[in-house]
């Protein structure tokens, strides 16, 4: 009988710690990703500031390479993010206007960005992924910084 109570009081306290573990989880996926737009904005306006201009690309993987090769001083390597096998991509530069925008390829579920802004399609009702239940992806832009998308 009091086995059975021990493995009850077990299984309750496993039951909320789970849930909260596999949240937890998904909520520094977006945290570390969110650091690493940043980390890539810095580079390109570090960049921007020697060169009076962005670097040329559309849809291009963000590497090193993105900002003249290894070595350089703007991004020294491959930012990754939690899944290895996806890189950021970057677009902008030579003749567009002074802009970029950088696009992360991995897909959250809805509840892991439910506090990211909405960006460019927010309105005075929706102002947050949480609002619309249903933003996937995260962007971002100098003007709107990190948004989430629909896609």
């Amino acid at each position: 009988m009091e086995l059975m109570v021990v493995v009850a009081i077990i299984a309750v306290i496993a039951g909320i710690v789970v849930p909260n573990y596999v949240h937890a989880r998904r909520q520094a996926a977006v945290s570390n990703t969110q650091a690493n737009m940043k980390q890539i904005a810095t580079a390109l306006e570090l960049y921007f500031a020697d060169k009076q201009d962005y670097p040329v690309g559309s849809h291009v993987n963000v590497t090193p390479a993105l900002f003249g090769g290894p070595g350089n001083g703007y991004l020294n390597a491959t930012p990754e993010n939690n899944h290895q096998d996806y890189v950021y991509t970057y677009g902008g530069g030579a003749g567009l206007a002074p802009t970029y925008d950088l696009e992360d390829p991995v897909m959250y579920d809805a509840a892991s960005i439910v506090n990211v802004s909405l960006g460019p399609s927010a309105t005075d009702t929706q102002r947050t992924c949480g609002d619309t239940g249903t933003c996937s992806r995260l962007h971002y832009d100098p003007r709107y910084g990190i948004y989430g998308l629909n896609q």
